[in-house]
């Protein structure tokens, strides 16, 4: 990709947040075509394409985007994973660019808190050349995302798409490796940095954790890869062939869908569309995706 059309997709949201600074930064977009098998295996087709054309989503493709966080405390630069880095330069891997937009260098990271190990999650921490990109962070993972990742034969047995699954196996290995002697294991539900509550949220993979920032009376909940587009706040027991877990996938996202739902949870996930961020409302008997809204390109107030 030129460097033209680099720039052209980079983007972020500032959200002054109390006593922190809180970004949404993407790094670009997936394209993986035809929304099914990915999104609602095993859904008749019918089905699938009335519920998309109920929600103003397209019947024949399904692109997402890649969403990710970053909290300004004091000295401290908190990056929430990293995205795709080189290993999908098509439409994604523009973070760094974003960064600067923003005003950081990955210099400027003290902190990469990784929720899951999927490639579009850590993707971004190893360059091309094997060098570690943001030289200066600590990597903190949840215990049982590292052990899951890190065992002899993960087990896939109750995905949708065991074979995939497996296939990613060997780079998340790689990556991790490479950044073992700066990575610091946390239990799921642990607090970090005074700031960040983190909760165990399985299925997607089993130490897939969701994560909540808080800062006086603020506090925005990061659902990550529980839900991957509208379609599934709609319909969440469809489910995504990439739960390592499909079952205890669709059980997490119902459990968090209500809560957010019930308690007016302002929420943001990697996979929404642009920013991200936004609450989770009811109509007609079902949760419905609801924009918080904003009115400046690079900023808005809560």
């Amino acid at each position: 990709m030129n460097e033209k059309k680099r720039h052209r997709n980079t983007g972020y949201i500032h959200i002054p947040f109390n006593e922190l600074d809180v970004f949404i930064l993407t790094d670009g977009y997936f394209n993986i075509g035809n929304p099914q098998p990915i999104l609602a295996p095993g859904i008749p087709q019918s089905l699938l394409l009335d519920e998309l054309n109920r929600l103003y989503l397209p019947g024949t493709f399904y692109e997402a985007p890649i969403n990710v966080m970053l909290i300004r405390q004091d000295d401290r630069v908190i990056l929430v994973d990293t995205g795709e880095g080189y290993h999908d330069t098509e439409n994604a891997g523009v973070l760094l660019h974003s960064l600067a937009a923003a005003g950081f260098e990955p210099e400027d990271i003290t902190d990469i808190l990784i929720t899951h190990a999927h490639r579009d999650h850590v993707g971004g921490i190893v360059a091309a050349d094997g060098s570690i990109v943001y030289p200066n962070a600590r990597y903190h993972i949840a215990r049982p995302e590292l052990a899951f990742w890190m065992a002899p034969q993960p087990d896939f047995s109750r995905s949708r798409n065991p074979e995939g699954g497996r296939s990613g196996v060997g780079l998340v290995q790689k990556i991790l490796m490479a950044i073992q002697h700066r990575m610091q294991v946390f239990e799921p539900g642990a607090e970090l940095f005074s700031c960040i509550k983190t909760e165990a949220a399985p299925g997607h993979t089993p130490g897939h954790i969701v994560l909540t920032v808080v800062s006086g009376h603020l506090s925005v909940t990061n659902l990550v890869d529980v839900v991957h587009s509208p379609l599934l706040i709609a319909q969440p027991g469809w489910g995504t062939q990439w739960d390592v877990d499909f079952d205890a996938g669709v059980s997490t996202r119902n459990r968090l869908l209500e809560r957010c739902c019930r308690n007016r949870t302002l929420i943001m996930a990697a996979h929404l569309p642009w920013p991200g961020i936004g609450y989770i409302g009811e109509h007609a008997d079902r949760w419905q995706w609801i924009p918080q809204s904003y009115n400046a390109p690079f900023y808005f107030a809560l």
